[in-house]
């Protein structure tokens, strides 16, 4: 039961393959908005998606995130993710199996360095205890740590990053279990078309409260029908492990639309 409601902190955050972004040799203008799917660069942008999860205890877990990305000047960026939740599992207390979970944001995201073919960018994450019954969130506060680097290889046609994630629970629910682990996710995106893109993303969790490796294997197809619009299905599997995080199937439909005037800053200066 802990490992149910421990992993709703994870849905919006640990889904690693959402609102990621890429350097200017793979721009939204050139590449029809694969640029949207690395973590090194920020659009200013809205998205919708849809993820469903299978867990081996015949738990089935969905949820509905409205996203929201501002970017603020050249080299930051700010989040925000309201996740809807449905829970499948059946405590014994009379909770809701449905309603809002755990809203979480970044509090800032900075980009250290940028050439033509690397980049590298840090944030803070935060996840606060929001979810309206207890089988919908994590009962915690948990403060997320990120960095990210990524490099364009093989003719601007391949796109390979490397994201690193530590999450640590405070406040919340004495009696809900500590939060601790790291996340270590490799991002291979392939360009195909402008319009159609594929990206293939291994995760693994280090879980510092029971111990242990686990990971999940995830691929998207990406395609933009227009320019300022994307669409995406993915799917994903659990390879090892017993980490909260690490599903048995699952799957995933999405959509976001840029705002093309993308600076804040800028639209401010006029």
């Amino acid at each position: 039961m802990k490992k149910l409601l421990f992993l709703f902190l994870f849905l919006p955050q640990i889904s690693s393959l959402h609102g990621q972004t890429l350097p200017d040799t793979l721009n939204i203008q050139e590449n029809g908005g694969a640029a949207a799917d690395d973590p090194s660069q920020f659009f200013t942008r809205v998205e919708l998606f849809n993820e469903f999860q299978h867990y081996p205890n015949g738990v089935n877990l969905n949820q509905t995130v409205l996203r929201t990305v501002l970017k603020i000047g050249k080299r930051f960026t700010t989040r925000l993710d309201v996740p809807f939740v449905y829970n499948s599992g059946s405590p014994s207390a009379d909770y809701e199996h449905f309603g809002l979970g755990d809203i979480s944001f970044r509090l800032l995201g900075y980009r250290f360095f940028q050439s033509k073919k690397s980049a590298l960018t840090a944030s803070v994450e935060i996840s606060l205890n929001t979810a309206q019954s207890p089988l919908l969130g994590t009962g915690k506060n948990v403060i997320m740590p990120v960095i990210s680097y990524s490099s364009m290889l093989k003719d601007k046609k391949l796109l390979l990053a490397m994201v690193f994630q530590q999450a640590n629970s405070f406040g919340g629910d004495k009696e809900r279990e500590t939060i601790s682990f790291s996340k270590l996710q490799v991002i291979l995106l392939t360009l195909w078309t402008r319009k159609m893109w594929t990206v293939l993303a291994p995760e693994w969790y280090i879980d510092y409260v029971h111990g242990g490796v686990s990971m999940n294997l995830e691929a998207r197809f990406a395609f933009a029908p227009v320019r300022r619009i994307n669409l995406w299905a993915q799917t994903g599997v659990g390879v090892f492990g017993d980490f909260v995080a690490r599903y048995q199937w699952g799957g995933e439909v999405g959509c976001r639309y840029f705002f093309l005037k993308n600076s804040i800053l800028k639209k401010n200066s006029r």
